[in-house]
């Protein structure tokens, strides 16, 4: 099954269907719609406050299942099921954000937060899908092309909706507070259709190690206290672990933040949404074209080098005083 063309498609597009939710929902629509529509009233700084709220409860749950949701997938048979469940429920809480009321921030909090752990949850098992999709010699092109298809995807899905947003009357809406509500029921829409293609196309191989889910269960919770255990005797992976930790919190941060961040600085919702979408068109060549970089100087050099810049990018970020600044960052 490894290297097949199909199977090799199929995967790469469920960062299609996800992606729709990283752009539209957690960089995009959720953070402009929660000042304005859910959090109203509120300071600019109290609705900075309810936002990281939101996505920090989101990434607690997801740091507490994560080892556990890992050590299942390595166990059990269970990896398209577990990424089928997990985006269903990312998909119905963000369809579900439709339904909210102004001034419900409470409950927008809450359903932001169960569908950012649908997101990562999916995420954990839609990665170790890989190594049945790719050969090691592939695994880095087939993950770029995941991530290519992904900014593409989300981003053709993000332009339809930043013009719902900007031009409400073109879809019979009576204004952008309907439209992006609606959007957010495309997307969890979006979402389902293009998860489909892995559930129908990659193989799971069975192995002698695989175990009923009760004992997956069980034997994942077991590796996962004696990692812990050994944490001070495996050098290696706790720094790894903890540089990773360190690394994906502030990617994310920077992702779930930055319009919030634009917002705060009196920056028009408008300029800010259009240069998110700019930036989805940008980094769909730029996947492919780094993965081609990691080969020649080597991954570890071209992943140094990558957080080197997202440094510099994320200092220059402090001294941002006009629109032109986040789109030049972007």
């Amino acid at each position: 099954m490894q290297d097949s063309k199909r199977s090799i498609v199929a995967w790469a597009f469920y960062d299609w269907a996800n992606s729709a939710f990283a752009t539209t929902v957690m960089a995009g629509f959720f953070p402009v719609f929660f000042s304005a529509y859910w959090a109203v009233g509120a300071s600019s700084q109290e609705g900075t406050f309810y936002l990281g709220l939101a996505n920090s409860l989101g990434s607690l749950i997801v740091a507490l299942l994560a080892p556990i949701l890992g050590a299942i997938a390595d166990w059990g048979t269970y990896k398209k099921r577990l990424l089928a469940f997990f985006a269903l429920i990312g998909s119905v809480m963000t369809a579900s954000l439709y339904v909210l009321q102004m001034g419900s921030w409470p409950l927008a909090v809450l359903f932001y937060s169960v569908a950012v752990v649908g997101f990562s949850g999916a995420n954990t098992f839609y990665d170790a899908l890989l190594p049945f999709v790719a050969s090691e010699k592939k695994v880095d092109f087939v993950s770029s092309l995941g991530y290519s298809l992904g900014y593409i995807g989300g981003g053709l899905l993000f332009l339809v909706n930043v013009l719902m947003y900007l031009n409400p009357s073109w879809f019979g809406f009576a204004d952008g507070g309907e439209a992006i509500r609606v959007c957010f029921v495309i997307v969890g829409i979006w979402w389902v259709v293009f998860t489909l293609p892995v559930l129908f196309f990659v193989k799971e191989e069975v192995t002698e190690d695989n175990l009923p889910f009760k004992q997956a269960v069980k034997k994942g919770l077991s590796i996962t206290r004696q990692t812990l255990k050994s944490f001070r005797q495996l050098k290696t992976l706790a720094i790894f672990l903890i540089a990773y930790w360190l690394y994906i919190d502030g990617v994310d941060t920077i992702i779930r933040m930055a319009v919030n961040y634009g917002t705060s600085l009196n920056f028009p919702s408008e300029s800010l949404i259009i240069a998110l979408l700019i930036t989805q068109f940008v980094a769909f060549p730029s996947a492919l074209a780094y993965s081609a970089f990691g080969k020649k100087v080597g991954v570890r050099k071209a992943l140094e080098i990558a957080i080197g810049a997202y440094v510099i990018i994320a200092i220059l970020g402090y001294f941002m005083s006009e629109p032109l600044h986040f789109y030049l960052l972007a």
